[in-house]
Protein backbone atom coordinates (compact mmCIF):
# COMPACT_ATOMS: atom_id res chain seq x y z
CA UNK A 1 0.00 0.00 0.00
CA UNK A 2 1.40 3.45 -0.88
CA UNK A 3 1.90 6.13 1.78
CA UNK A 4 -1.02 7.64 3.63
CA UNK A 5 -0.78 11.11 2.03
CA UNK A 6 -1.12 12.32 -1.53
CA UNK A 7 -0.73 15.61 -3.38
CA UNK A 8 -2.89 17.00 -6.16
CA UNK A 9 -0.83 19.51 -8.16
CA UNK A 10 -1.86 22.02 -10.80
CA UNK A 11 -0.33 20.84 -14.05
CA UNK A 12 0.67 22.72 -17.20
CA UNK A 13 -1.36 21.55 -20.20
CA UNK A 14 1.56 21.74 -22.63
CA UNK A 15 3.75 19.67 -20.29
CA UNK A 16 0.98 17.11 -19.87
CA UNK A 17 0.08 16.83 -23.57
CA UNK A 18 3.72 16.44 -24.64
CA UNK A 19 4.50 13.73 -22.11
CA UNK A 20 1.24 11.90 -22.76
CA UNK A 21 2.21 11.81 -26.45
CA UNK A 22 5.48 10.10 -25.48
CA UNK A 23 3.85 7.56 -23.17
CA UNK A 24 3.64 3.85 -23.92
CA UNK A 25 0.03 2.78 -23.32
CA UNK A 26 -0.38 5.78 -21.05
CA UNK A 27 2.72 5.08 -18.96
CA UNK A 28 6.18 6.59 -18.45
CA UNK A 29 8.83 5.41 -16.03
CA UNK A 30 9.67 8.91 -14.75
CA UNK A 31 9.01 12.62 -15.35
CA UNK A 32 10.40 15.88 -14.03
CA UNK A 33 7.58 18.04 -12.67
CA UNK A 34 9.64 21.24 -12.55
CA UNK A 35 8.48 24.40 -10.78
CA UNK A 36 9.86 27.48 -12.58
CA UNK A 37 9.20 30.06 -9.87
CA UNK A 38 9.66 27.98 -6.72
CA UNK A 39 12.55 28.91 -4.43
CA UNK A 40 12.31 26.10 -1.90
CA UNK A 41 12.27 22.33 -2.24
CA UNK A 42 9.05 20.34 -1.99
CA UNK A 43 8.55 18.64 1.39
CA UNK A 44 4.85 17.72 1.40
CA UNK A 45 5.30 14.02 0.56
CA UNK A 46 7.59 11.18 1.47
CA UNK A 47 9.20 9.08 -1.25
CA UNK A 48 6.70 6.58 -2.64
CA UNK A 49 3.54 8.61 -1.92
CA UNK A 50 1.13 9.42 -4.79
CA UNK A 51 1.40 12.64 -6.77
CA UNK A 52 -1.69 13.48 -8.90
CA UNK A 53 -1.82 15.79 -11.93
CA UNK A 54 -4.77 18.25 -12.14
CA UNK A 55 -5.33 20.36 -15.24
CA UNK A 56 -6.50 23.93 -14.78
CA UNK A 57 -9.72 25.52 -16.03
CA UNK A 58 -11.61 24.74 -18.17
CA UNK A 59 -10.68 21.07 -17.61
CA UNK A 60 -10.57 21.12 -13.78
CA UNK A 61 -9.87 17.41 -13.60
CA UNK A 62 -7.30 14.92 -12.37
CA UNK A 63 -5.71 13.39 -15.46
CA UNK A 64 -3.04 11.05 -14.09
CA UNK A 65 -0.60 10.35 -11.30
CA UNK A 66 2.76 8.93 -10.34
CA UNK A 67 4.76 8.30 -7.18
CA UNK A 68 6.87 11.08 -5.69
CA UNK A 69 10.56 10.16 -5.63
CA UNK A 70 12.64 13.21 -4.81
CA UNK A 71 12.76 17.00 -4.73
CA UNK A 72 15.87 18.97 -5.58
CA UNK A 73 17.10 22.25 -6.99
CA UNK A 74 19.58 21.63 -9.79
CA UNK A 75 21.12 23.54 -12.73
CA UNK A 76 18.92 23.42 -15.82
CA UNK A 77 21.62 21.62 -17.81
CA UNK A 78 21.70 18.79 -15.25
CA UNK A 79 17.90 18.57 -15.32
CA UNK A 80 18.11 18.12 -19.08
CA UNK A 81 21.00 15.62 -18.92
CA UNK A 82 19.10 13.54 -16.37
CA UNK A 83 15.61 13.60 -17.88
CA UNK A 84 15.75 14.85 -21.48
CA UNK A 85 12.27 14.79 -23.00
CA UNK A 86 10.88 13.65 -19.64
CA UNK A 87 11.11 17.36 -18.74
CA UNK A 88 8.14 17.90 -21.05
CA UNK A 89 9.93 19.44 -24.05
CA UNK A 90 11.47 17.96 -27.20
CA UNK A 91 14.85 19.70 -26.82
CA UNK A 92 16.99 21.66 -24.37
CA UNK A 93 16.31 24.97 -26.13
CA UNK A 94 12.57 24.54 -25.70
CA UNK A 95 13.00 23.52 -22.06
CA UNK A 96 15.02 26.62 -21.18
CA UNK A 97 12.70 28.86 -23.20
CA UNK A 98 9.66 27.67 -21.27
CA UNK A 99 11.32 28.32 -17.92
CA UNK A 100 12.29 31.80 -19.18
CA UNK A 101 8.70 32.38 -20.32
CA UNK A 102 7.28 31.60 -16.90
CA UNK A 103 9.91 33.66 -15.09
CA UNK A 104 9.80 36.51 -17.61
CA UNK A 105 13.57 36.38 -17.83
CA UNK A 106 16.00 36.28 -20.77
CA UNK A 107 16.91 32.76 -21.87
CA UNK A 108 20.60 33.31 -21.17
CA UNK A 109 19.83 34.34 -17.60
CA UNK A 110 17.97 31.08 -17.04
CA UNK A 111 20.67 29.02 -18.73
CA UNK A 112 23.43 30.50 -16.56
CA UNK A 113 21.49 30.71 -13.28
CA UNK A 114 23.54 28.71 -10.71
CA UNK A 115 20.38 28.25 -8.65
CA UNK A 116 18.80 26.25 -11.44
CA UNK A 117 15.23 25.06 -11.13
CA UNK A 118 13.26 23.20 -8.46
CA UNK A 119 12.45 19.69 -9.70
CA UNK A 120 9.89 17.24 -8.37
CA UNK A 121 10.79 13.80 -9.70
CA UNK A 122 7.82 11.50 -10.18
CA UNK A 123 8.15 7.77 -10.94
CA UNK A 124 5.84 5.17 -12.54
CA UNK A 125 3.58 7.74 -14.16
CA UNK A 126 0.16 6.84 -15.56
CA UNK A 127 -1.87 9.19 -17.76
CA UNK A 128 -5.61 8.49 -17.71
CA UNK A 129 -7.62 8.14 -20.93
CA UNK A 130 -9.88 11.20 -21.26
CA UNK A 131 -12.94 9.10 -20.43
CA UNK A 132 -11.38 8.47 -17.00
CA UNK A 133 -10.50 12.08 -16.17
CA UNK A 134 -11.90 12.86 -12.73
CA UNK A 135 -13.51 16.24 -12.08
CA UNK A 136 -11.85 17.82 -9.05
CA UNK A 137 -13.23 21.00 -7.49
CA UNK A 138 -15.08 22.40 -4.53
CA UNK A 139 -16.67 19.08 -3.68
CA UNK A 140 -13.17 17.71 -3.11
CA UNK A 141 -12.09 20.66 -0.93
CA UNK A 142 -10.21 22.19 -3.85
CA UNK A 143 -10.24 25.98 -3.65
CA UNK A 144 -9.98 28.26 -6.68
CA UNK A 145 -7.15 30.19 -5.06
CA UNK A 146 -4.81 27.18 -4.96
CA UNK A 147 -1.85 28.08 -7.17
CA UNK A 148 0.40 25.03 -6.74
CA UNK A 149 -0.92 21.95 -4.94
CA UNK A 150 -2.97 20.56 -2.05
CA UNK A 151 -2.19 17.65 0.28
CA UNK A 152 -4.83 15.01 1.10
CA UNK A 153 -5.11 12.21 3.64
CA UNK A 154 -5.74 9.01 1.67
CA UNK A 155 -7.83 7.61 4.51
CA UNK A 156 -10.30 10.48 4.85
CA UNK A 157 -12.72 12.57 2.82
CA UNK A 158 -11.73 13.31 -0.78
CA UNK A 159 -8.47 11.46 -0.22
CA UNK A 160 -10.34 8.16 -0.34
CA UNK A 161 -11.37 8.95 -3.92
CA UNK A 162 -7.71 9.54 -4.77
CA UNK A 163 -6.76 6.21 -3.24
CA UNK A 164 -9.38 4.49 -5.39
CA UNK A 165 -7.74 5.91 -8.55
CA UNK A 166 -4.45 4.15 -7.85
CA UNK A 167 -3.84 1.13 -10.06
CA UNK A 168 -0.23 0.33 -9.25
CA UNK A 169 2.15 -0.02 -6.34
CA UNK A 170 5.05 2.26 -5.54
CA UNK A 171 8.27 1.50 -7.47
CA UNK A 172 10.63 -0.87 -5.64
CA UNK A 173 13.45 1.69 -5.75
CA UNK A 174 11.41 3.88 -3.37
CA UNK A 175 11.01 1.22 -0.67
CA UNK A 176 12.70 1.73 2.71
CA UNK A 177 15.46 -0.85 2.25
CA UNK A 178 17.45 -2.24 -0.67
CA UNK A 179 17.92 -5.98 -1.05
CA UNK A 180 20.22 -7.27 -3.81
CA UNK A 181 18.23 -9.09 -6.45
CA UNK A 182 18.99 -12.37 -8.19
CA UNK A 183 16.36 -11.86 -10.88
CA UNK A 184 16.70 -9.87 -14.07
CA UNK A 185 13.55 -7.75 -14.32
CA UNK A 186 14.78 -5.33 -16.96
CA UNK A 187 12.47 -4.40 -19.80
CA UNK A 188 13.76 -5.44 -23.21
CA UNK A 189 13.29 -3.34 -26.30
CA UNK A 190 13.45 -4.65 -29.86
CA UNK A 191 16.64 -6.60 -30.62
CA UNK A 192 16.83 -7.55 -26.91
CA UNK A 193 18.33 -4.25 -25.81
CA UNK A 194 17.82 -3.72 -22.07
CA UNK A 195 15.85 -0.58 -21.24
CA UNK A 196 17.00 1.19 -18.10
CA UNK A 197 14.01 2.67 -16.35
CA UNK A 198 14.27 5.51 -13.85
CA UNK A 199 17.87 6.48 -14.68
CA UNK A 200 17.32 10.22 -14.35
CA UNK A 201 15.74 9.78 -10.93
CA UNK A 202 18.60 7.52 -9.83
CA UNK A 203 21.29 9.98 -10.97
CA UNK A 204 19.76 12.99 -9.24
CA UNK A 205 18.93 11.16 -6.00
CA UNK A 206 22.44 9.69 -5.70
CA UNK A 207 24.22 12.97 -6.43
CA UNK A 208 22.06 14.78 -3.89
CA UNK A 209 22.57 12.05 -1.26
CA UNK A 210 26.35 12.55 -1.53
CA UNK A 211 26.21 16.34 -1.58
CA UNK A 212 27.19 16.31 -5.28
CA UNK A 213 30.67 15.04 -4.40
CA UNK A 214 32.62 11.87 -5.20
CA UNK A 215 32.36 9.41 -2.32
CA UNK A 216 36.02 8.38 -2.70
CA UNK A 217 37.84 11.65 -3.51
CA UNK A 218 35.41 14.40 -2.54
CA UNK A 219 35.57 15.81 -6.09
CA UNK A 220 32.89 18.48 -6.61
CA UNK A 221 33.08 19.08 -10.38
CA UNK A 222 29.57 18.06 -11.39
CA UNK A 223 30.33 17.23 -15.06
CA UNK A 224 32.67 14.39 -14.01
CA UNK A 225 30.42 12.86 -11.34
CA UNK A 226 28.44 9.70 -12.05
CA UNK A 227 25.75 7.84 -10.16
CA UNK A 228 27.12 4.29 -10.06
CA UNK A 229 25.06 1.19 -9.37
CA UNK A 230 26.74 -1.02 -6.76
CA UNK A 231 24.98 -4.17 -7.93
CA UNK A 232 24.54 -3.72 -11.71
CA UNK A 233 21.15 -2.65 -12.99
CA UNK A 234 18.69 -5.55 -13.16
CA UNK A 235 15.42 -3.65 -13.13
CA UNK A 236 13.73 -0.74 -11.34
CA UNK A 237 14.56 -2.12 -7.88
CA UNK A 238 18.25 -1.59 -8.69
CA UNK A 239 17.69 2.18 -8.65
CA UNK A 240 17.29 2.21 -4.88
CA UNK A 241 19.44 4.96 -3.35
CA UNK A 242 21.12 2.34 -1.10
CA UNK A 243 22.42 0.63 -4.25
CA UNK A 244 24.31 3.67 -5.48
CA UNK A 245 27.58 5.53 -5.08
CA UNK A 246 28.56 8.96 -6.34
CA UNK A 247 31.86 8.38 -8.16
CA UNK A 248 34.20 10.33 -10.36
CA UNK A 249 33.78 9.03 -13.93
CA UNK A 250 37.15 7.25 -14.07
CA UNK A 251 36.50 5.51 -10.74
CA UNK A 252 33.07 4.47 -11.98
CA UNK A 253 34.59 2.77 -15.02
CA UNK A 254 37.17 0.97 -12.90
CA UNK A 255 34.47 -0.06 -10.42
CA UNK A 256 32.29 -1.56 -13.14
CA UNK A 257 35.32 -3.35 -14.64
CA UNK A 258 36.27 -4.87 -11.27
CA UNK A 259 39.60 -3.11 -10.81
CA UNK A 260 38.40 -1.23 -7.72
CA UNK A 261 35.65 -1.83 -5.21
CA UNK A 262 34.21 -0.51 -1.95
CA UNK A 263 34.00 -2.96 0.95
CA UNK A 264 31.00 -3.33 3.27
CA UNK A 265 33.16 -1.40 5.78
CA UNK A 266 33.17 1.47 3.24
CA UNK A 267 36.84 1.23 2.35
CA UNK A 268 38.17 1.79 -1.17
CA UNK A 269 40.21 -1.15 -2.47
CA UNK A 270 42.32 -1.37 -5.65
CA UNK A 271 43.11 -4.71 -7.27
CA UNK A 272 46.69 -5.75 -8.04
CA UNK A 273 45.33 -6.65 -11.49
CA UNK A 274 45.21 -2.96 -12.43
CA UNK A 275 48.99 -2.75 -12.30
CA UNK A 276 49.45 -6.22 -13.80
CA UNK A 277 47.19 -5.50 -16.76
CA UNK A 278 48.21 -1.89 -17.50
CA UNK A 279 51.56 -1.35 -15.75
CA UNK A 280 50.14 1.77 -14.18
CA UNK A 281 47.53 3.01 -11.72
CA UNK A 282 49.69 4.89 -9.21
CA UNK A 283 47.06 7.59 -8.69
CA UNK A 284 44.53 4.93 -7.71
CA UNK A 285 46.84 2.91 -5.44
CA UNK A 286 47.36 6.10 -3.43
CA UNK A 287 43.68 5.79 -2.46
CA UNK A 288 43.87 2.08 -1.60
CA UNK A 289 42.52 1.24 1.85
CA UNK A 290 41.12 4.69 2.53
CA UNK A 291 37.63 5.09 3.91
CA UNK A 292 34.97 6.92 1.92
CA UNK A 293 35.35 10.66 2.42
CA UNK A 294 31.68 11.33 1.69
CA UNK A 295 28.82 9.24 3.05
CA UNK A 296 25.16 10.34 3.06
CA UNK A 297 24.21 12.00 6.32
CA UNK A 298 20.86 10.26 6.22
CA UNK A 299 21.51 6.59 7.08
CA UNK A 300 18.48 5.61 4.99
CA UNK A 301 20.46 6.74 1.92
CA UNK A 302 23.82 5.22 2.83
CA UNK A 303 25.14 2.28 0.75
CA UNK A 304 23.75 -1.08 1.78
CA UNK A 305 26.40 -3.48 3.19
CA UNK A 306 24.61 -6.32 1.41
CA UNK A 307 24.89 -4.43 -1.87
CA UNK A 308 28.60 -3.72 -1.29
CA UNK A 309 29.25 -7.41 -0.75
CA UNK A 310 27.97 -8.18 -4.25
CA UNK A 311 30.73 -6.61 -6.42
CA UNK A 312 33.42 -7.89 -4.04
CA UNK A 313 32.15 -11.44 -4.60
CA UNK A 314 31.12 -11.23 -8.24
CA UNK A 315 33.10 -8.49 -10.06
CA UNK A 316 36.27 -7.52 -8.21
CA UNK A 317 39.38 -9.03 -9.80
Amino acid sequence: MPGRSAVVALTDRRWFDFLRSRADQGRLDEVNFWRPKATTEFRSLNAGEPFFFRLKSPINAIVGYGFFAHSTRIPVHLAWEAFGERNGDPDFKGFVSRIAEYRRQPVEQVRSDPGGVVCLIVRSVRFFPEAEWKQWGGGQKWSRNIVAYKTYDLDAGAGVALRDMLQGIQPPDLEAEYRPTHEDSRLLAERQIAVREGQGSFRVRILDAYGRRCAVTGERSLPVLDAAHIQPYRGPASNHVQNGLSLRADLHRLFDAGYVTVTPERRFVVSQRLKDDYENGRVYYELHGAGLVVVPGDPRKAPSPAALEWPAANVFR
